[in-house]
C-alpha cells in the first residue's frame, strides 16, 4: 500500500522530550475528573505506583483540587525524581463539561508558571471562527502568550475547526508559528473510523511536503483499534481516559465495562496477584496491555506489516475501505 510504504519512510521513530527520545507512536494516559470514578490526585498516585513513565494531566483539575499544593508538588517530584514525561492539557475539556466559564486563559498560564509539565497543549477555543487564518492566528496568539511565560515547557498549538477546514487551518498556523508537533481532537477528523482516518491521512500527506517532520497529536483517543488505525495513518502520540474508564480484553483488543474484568481471560501478572483489590488490578491490567500494545504497533510499523496487524483485528470490508484510503 503506497501511503504505509511511502509515511514509514518519512516518519520519525523517537519524538525528542526534555533531553529523551520517546519511541512512537506512543500512548498518554489521561488524568480527568470528568467521567471517571476517583479524584484526580488518586489517579496521579497510582500512576506513580505503577511507575508510569508518561501521562497528561488537566491544568483545571490540578487548580480545582483540594490538595492543589501538594499536587503541584508531586507532579514537580514525579517529573524530576522519577523522570517522568507530564503532558499537561489546556482544562478546557472539564471546564466545558462543568459549564465553568471562569476558566480562562490566565488561570491556565498560572498553573503553567508552576514548570509541572514538559509540553503543555495551549488554551484552545473549542467554538473558533469560520475564517480559516483568524482562526489560525487566534491559536498562535494563545501560543505565544502561554510560551512567554515558561521556558521548561513547550506550548504545542491544538487545532479546533471544520472537518473540511483542517489541512488549510494547520498549514495557515505552520507559517505563522512553524511548530513541531500540532494536536487535533480526534472528534474533529469527522465521524466514525473510516472517515476519521481518511482526514488524517490527508493531513499526513499535507504536512510530509514540509521541511520538517511534524508530529501529529490526536487527543482523546485510547481505543485500542482506533490507537492501531490512526498510527499507521500517521499520528504518532495519543491521550485518552480508556485505562481508568474500561477494562481491556488483551485478546481481541476490545473495550468492556470497567467492572468486567473477571469475563477476560488474562494471565498478566496485575490480574494474578491476589495482593491487589480489583481497581488496582484492572489498572495495572489496562496500562500494561497499552504499553505491549503501542510496542506491538511500532513493531509493526518497522516492519512495514501494520496492516497485517489490522488484519487480526478487523472485518473483512472494513479492512477493504481502510486499504483504499492506505492505498
Amino acid at each position: 500500500m503506497s501511503f504505509l510504504k511511502e509515511n514509514n519512510l518519512k516518519r520519525e521513530r523517537f519524538i525528542p522530550i526534555r533531553g529523551r527520545a520517546l519511541r512512537v507512536p506512543i500512548y498518554f494516559p489521561s488524568i480527568s475528573s470528568i467521567k471517571t470514578n476517583r479524584e484526580p490526585f488518586e489517579y496521579f498516585r497510582i500512576l506513580k505506583a505503577l511507575k508510569q513513565s508518561h501521562f497528561l494531566v488537566s491544568a483545571y483539575d490540578i487548580d480545582k483540587s483540594q490538595q492543589k499544593n501538594e499536587f503541584v508538588s508531586a507532579l514537580k517530584s514525579n517529573q524530576i525524581d522519577d523522570d517522568a514525561i507530564i503532558l499537561m492539557d489546556s482544562g478546557n475539556y472539564e471546564a466545558f463539561w462543568l459549564r465553568d466559564k471562569s476558566w480562562n486563559i490566565n488561570r491556565f498560564n498560572e498553573i503553567l508558571k508552576n514548570a509541572i509539565c514538559d509540553i503543555a497543549f495551549c488554551f484552545d477555543n473549542h467554538y473558533p471562527p469560520e475564517d480559516i487564518s483568524e482562526n489560525a492566528e487566534l491559536i498562535r496568539n494563545s501560543c505565544v502568550k502561554s510560551q512567554s511565560i515558561i521556558d521548561s515547557s513547550s506550548v504545542i498549538p491544538i487545532v479546533h475547526c471544520k472537518r473540511e477546514d483542517l489541512n488549510k487551518t494547520v498549514i495557515e498556523l505552520y507559517r505563522k508559528t512553524n511548530f513541531t508537533i500540532i494536536s487535533v481532537p480526534e472528534r474533529s477528523l469527522g465521524n466514525g473510523l473510516i472517515a476519521r482516518a481518511e482526514a488524517l491521512v490527508s493531513l499526513r500527506k499535507e504536512l510530509n511536503k514540509l521541511d520538517n517532520y511534524i508530529y501529529i497529536h490526536l487527543l482523546g483517543t485510547g481505543n485500542p483499534i482506533s490507537l492501531a488505525v490512526f498510527s499507521l495513518a500517521g499520528a504518532d502520540s495519543f491521550d485518552g481516559l480508556e485505562w481508568c474508564q474500561t477494562a481491556v480484553n488483551s485478546e481481541g483488543a476490545l473495550l468492556y465495562h470497567f467492572q468486567q474484568r473477571e469475563l477476560i481471560q488474562d494471565d498478566c501478572v496485575f490480574c494474578k496477584d491476589p495482593n491487589l483489590d480489583y481497581e488496582s488490578a484492572t489498572l495495572g491490567h489496562n496500562l500494561l496491555f497499552y504499553e505491549k500494545w503501542m510496542r506491538n504497533i511500532q513493531t509493526r510499523i518497522d516492519s512495514n506489516t501494520g496492516f497485517e496487524l489490522l488484519q487480526q483485528y478487523c472485518r473483512a470490508d472494513f479492512l477493504s475501505a481502510i486499504g483504499q484510503i492506505f492505498s
